[in-house]
């Protein structure tokens, strides 16, 4: 019986892949879509999450979601984060762009908490370090790195909670809304002994805010990220906000 009820939870939300006290990571299946679908089309989320501040449309977005993040989690590098409790869908989460770099193979972490009933209870620190534990041990990732916007202070924190320090920052135009954008960018590396460091399973996920990340799938046009240089740089950015990547 309770191998059936497994498979009944597996087939509707997704093969598990990690497990906290409070979310767990899933594979992502299409009945995911209508969700992403919405936290693409906010404005408020976009304003946190996207390079060019512009919501999605329901085309983009159902692109996105069936060429880029469907194929990506069946790969097993994207993952949709549940709330353990209910089982609800509450966010996404992956790790992309894996590349060599001084540190060893790295990748870059993207996230969002898009149900906004459940930013500020911890939900996005835990996915945050189930994801890590995810890079470093199943994938063998010598350092996960990330990009947070400056006006999103709540996911700093909570980034550095977790483990993730600066390594420097960067500054973008979005031509449409001439606005600049000011970008940190943040690295975790595993710990010397090979393992996932402690910090990680240290941090304390009760005062965390919404966390995010680069949208997932989005890169800076013209951008060398494996050679960008610590210091802060002006890069100005084509209007692409119809494209889905």
């Amino acid at each position: 019986m309770t191998d059936l009820a497994g498979e009944v939870v597996e087939a509707a939300q997704g093969r598990l892949v990690r497990r906290g006290d409070l979310v767990e990571l899933r594979s992502h299946v299409p009945a995911n879509r209508e969700a992403f679908q919405r936290w693409y089309a906010d404005p408020e989320i976009a304003a946190l999450l996207r390079h060019d501040q512009e919501p999605l449309t329901a085309f983009q977005s159902k692109g996105y979601f069936d060429t880029f993040i469907l194929p990506l989690s069946a790969r097993g590098w994207c993952y949709a984060i549940h709330e353990r409790a209910e089982g609800r869908l509450v966010g996404t989460t992956a790790l992309t762009d894996v590349t060599n770099r001084d540190a060893g193979r790295s990748a870059l972490f993207r996230i969002v908490i898009g149900e906004k009933d459940a930013w500020g209870r911890g939900l996005g620190t835990e996915a945050t370090r189930l994801a890590v534990e995810e890079a470093f041990e199943t994938h063998d990732l010598d350092e996960v790195r990330l990009e947070v916007f400056s006006h999103n202070p709540r996911a700093i924190a909570a980034y550095t909670r977790v483990g993730f320090v600066r390594t420097g920052e960067h500054v973008e135009w979005v031509a449409r809304r001439r606005l600049e954008l000011r970008v940190v960018e943040m690295a975790l590396a595993r710990g010397d002994d090979g393992e996932t460091p402690e910090a990680v399973f240290e941090a304390d996920g009760d005062r965390d805010g919404w966390v995010e990340g680069v949208e997932v799938g989005q890169e800076t046009e013209g951008a060398d990220r494996a050679s960008r240089s610590p210091a802060i740089e002006t890069k100005r950015r084509a209007d692409d906000s119809s494209m889905v990547e």
